[in-house]
């Protein structure tokens, strides 16, 4: 890998998107380094992360000239860059089971904003959110569960054959609910807490939990 990677990231630590690419990032076992931007971005900083990578916001991935926003391609990109099998894989080998990752993973990214709102990232890594979900946001929760028990195989702790990058953004969408106390099935559960030990993801989550400078 003749270029270094660098990962732009925000100090807050609660961007699912940043959780996404580091979590990739980690999977893939490719040495990087840690930029953190405050939220907002300021200005000059916004400018120059637009200047470099068309939009100024995080997560961005600087891989020598290419500088790359937006989860899903950067991943993309890092899956294609660094392929199976001299790198683990990222998206599930079979292409039934792939088109099935990337549709989950464009519905997460685009669908459940009330429940987002209800239960934002920030509630999943610190205080917790508090107050029952609204309608929509409960109709959402439940949609959200359903998707995940028809894709579940009992005794298996990943979505399909072998694990997918998918796997840690599903598990971020659920976690949404577990980590707020609010009911899913013990399956659901489970599955969700098995995805949170999985070291790639500790990497994000060992600093999310993290107690922040005051």
């Amino acid at each position: 890998m003749a270029a270094p990677l660098t990962l732009y990231a925000e100090t807050g630590w609660v961007s699912p998107w940043v959780f996404h690419v580091m979590t990739a990032l980690e999977e893939k076992r490719l040495p990087y380094e840690l930029e953190l931007v405050p939220l907002p971005i300021p200005a000059e900083t916004k400018a120059r992360l637009r200047a470099r990578a068309l939009i100024g916001k995080v997560p961005v991935l600087a891989h020598g000239e290419l500088w790359l926003t937006e989860s899903l391609a950067i991943s993309e990109y890092l899956a294609e860059t660094f392929p199976a099998p001299g790198y683990p894989r990222l998206f599930p080998a079979d292409l039934g089971e792939r088109a099935r990752a990337r549709q989950l993973m464009s519905f997460l990214r685009t669908d459940l904003m009330a429940l987002r709102e209800a239960r934002p990232t920030s509630s999943v890594f610190g205080a917790r959110a508090g107050e029952p979900l609204g309608d929509r946001a409960a109709i959402q929760a439940a949609e959200l569960v359903a998707i995940t028990e028809h894709l579940l195989t009992p005794g298996r702790t990943s979505l399909f054959s072998e694990w997918s990058i998918a796997d840690a953004d599903l598990a971020l969408a659920l976690m949404r609910l577990v980590a707020n106390g609010d009911p899913v099935p013990d399956a659901v559960r489970n599955y969700a807490r098995a995805q949170w030990q999985r070291p790639s993801l500790r990497a994000f989550l060992d600093r999310a939990t993290a107690p922040q400078p005051a």
